[in-house]
């Protein structure tokens, strides 16, 4: 049997950087050698001048040669890939530029014990017309998720959390479990007033109430145990505590959460979203990877769109119009004319940071029947992913994904690979601690993943404003992402790339 030196054999990150590293006893990562460091991301030819250009003032190299299309989309997450399936649909010359290898976004996978688990997104709660269409593009179909469990710290994952039956039994307290049942009710009851996205472009009084901090709503149940809870949904789902989300979102957002007894099922694929997004990449012949946005300017007759490829020289690409399915919080620094109200709208905008962490074991670390476990008395994961669970998955090993969000002032220790390492070892460890000595000589291996503006929160006055002054279109410029409404849902980034896609024909028809 291991001892608690030498539980973790391999941490790999998603940069491809690889580390042997033993942990400590007294909870401190130790031992820790390199053992393959490909190039770091912004070490590459195409990120070293894109930083020069942007970051340092540098002038930006002519482009070497410059292509022409009819519409160029900046960024292959799922708007950028929903405005592309459309754009192609309606016949365009398309275009569709990604800084990374692979498309996706958030929507990525990794190959782990024998199939593909995802890294970011996980499900989505909507069947929605753009998402539909996506789905029939890529040629692969959604699953049910496995229900969710809780562990609040009782020897116990519990199931079926917001049943009567449930809460009665577990929750001794009235008053605690009285508020738990209140806010459960209200959310049900909300029915089709559930407030909705996308946003519009004026939110009336009634919903631009709920614009503001869901931490004192939430607080007026009187349950510590739902504070709790909400808390730990809120970082995952949305960004950041209750304090620093709106209620607006949460509302929308729990509505989908209460589980299929209450008739709230989740979907997702064998795989994650990232099935999706990489079938989708597969059939698509317009995208140019590894290609980093630097600028966009537009003029009477077209658009520019300017890209650093993976040698480091610069290509134009020009088009009637540009989508920038990207993050908006580039957009200031990109597009040299947009409007100062604009400029400060995408300002305004607060993403989260975060990093996903994928133990690979022999046994089981989770419930094996249980999708999502939430661990409410973690500081660091919000919950634990089993991939495993899903239907379809047939995997030779286990997967536990950790999922962890991080505080906007810590998104620098994922560009340092042996400050990533490290973290990654001390929570890791934290969690494999409280696993039984079987479980933790079981492990393998574990890779971890991170993304430094991974989620758009939705932020008090986020949605009274903000969101819809930082998407109106600009000129030849549209904008689709889920930031459109400052809102993380796989449904809204969809949505946005299919409004993007059909408004860009309405812009054509105007003109003409």
């Amino acid at each position: 049997m291991g001892t608690r030196r030498d539980f973790i054999k391999l941490v790999m990150l998603g940069s491809g950087a690889t580390y042997a590293l033993g942990v400590s006893g007294c909870r401190k990562p130790g031992e820790m050698r390199l053992l393959a460091s490909p190039k770091r991301t912004h070490a590459t030819p195409q990120f070293q001048v894109a930083h020069a250009y942007l970051r340092d003032r540098a002038p930006l190299p002519a482009p070497y040669k410059t292509e022409s299309c009819d519409v160029v989309i900046v960024g292959a997450g799922l708007s950028g890939l929903t405005a592309a399936v459309e754009l192609e649909r309606q016949g365009k010359r398309v275009i569709l530029v990604e800084s990374e290898s692979r498309p996706g976004g958030a929507g990525v996978q990794a190959d782990l014990a024998g199939g593909r688990i995802p890294l970011g997104n996980v499900y989505f709660v909507e069947r929605t017309e753009a998402l539909d269409s996506l789905i029939r593009f890529g040629g692969v179909e959604p699953v049910i998720c496995p229900p969710d469990g809780y562990d609040l710290g009782r020897g116990e994952v519990v199931r079926d959390l917001w049943t009567d039956e449930t809460l009665d039994r577990v929750i001794s307290n009235d008053t605690e479990r009285d508020g738990m049942k209140r806010f459960r009710d209200q959310i049900v009851g909300l029915g089709d007033n559930v407030p909705a996205y996308p946003l519009e472009n004026s939110l009336t009084p009634e919903l631009a109430s709920l614009d503001v901090s869901a931490e004192e709503w939430i607080k007026g149940f009187k349950s510590q145990t739902l504070l709790t809870v909400l808390n730990s949904y809120s970082r995952s789902s949305m960004g950041a505590l209750l304090l620093r989300t709106n209620i607006y979102c949460l509302q929308n957002f729990y509505s989908g959460e209460l589980g299929s007894n209450l008739n709230a099922d989740r979907f997702t694929f064998p795989g994650g979203p990232g099935a999706l997004t990489k079938a989708v990449g597969d059939r698509l012949t317009c995208q140019r990877l590894d290609h980093v946005c630097v600028r966009v300017t537009q003029d009477e007759r077209s658009a520019q769109v300017d890209c650093v490829d993976e040698s480091g020289k610069v290509v134009r690409f020009t088009a009637s119009q540009v989508i920038m399915a990207s993050q908006k919080f580039q957009a200031p620094y990109l597009i040299p004319d947009m409007p100062t109200s604009q400029v400060a709208a995408c300002k305004a905008l607060s993403y989260a940071p975060y990093m996903t962490l994928h133990i690979v074991s022999d046994v089981p670390l989770t419930e094996s029947d249980v999708y999502d476990t939430w661990n409410l008395t973690s500081e660091f994961e919000t919950d634990v992913v089993n991939p495993g669970s899903v239907p379809g998955m047939n995997l030779s090993k286990h997967v536990s994904s950790l999922f962890v969000p991080m505080d906007e002032f810590a998104r620098g220790q994922l560009q340092n690979p042996e400050l990533f390492a490290r973290r990654s070892a001390d929570i890791i460890e934290r969690f494999v601690g409280t696993r039984t000595p079987e479980q933790q000589a079981s492990i393998r291996e574990v890779y971890c993943w991170g993304w430094g503006h991974g989620l758009v929160i939705p932020t008090p006055g986020s949605h009274s404003g903000i969101a819809q002054a930082a998407s109106a279109r600009h000129g030849r410029i549209h904008f689709a992402n889920t930031d459109c409404d400052a809102a993380p849902a796989i449904e809204n980034a969809c949505y946005h790339g299919l409004r993007a896609a059909q408004d860009v024909g309405t812009w054509e028809d105007g003109r003409s």
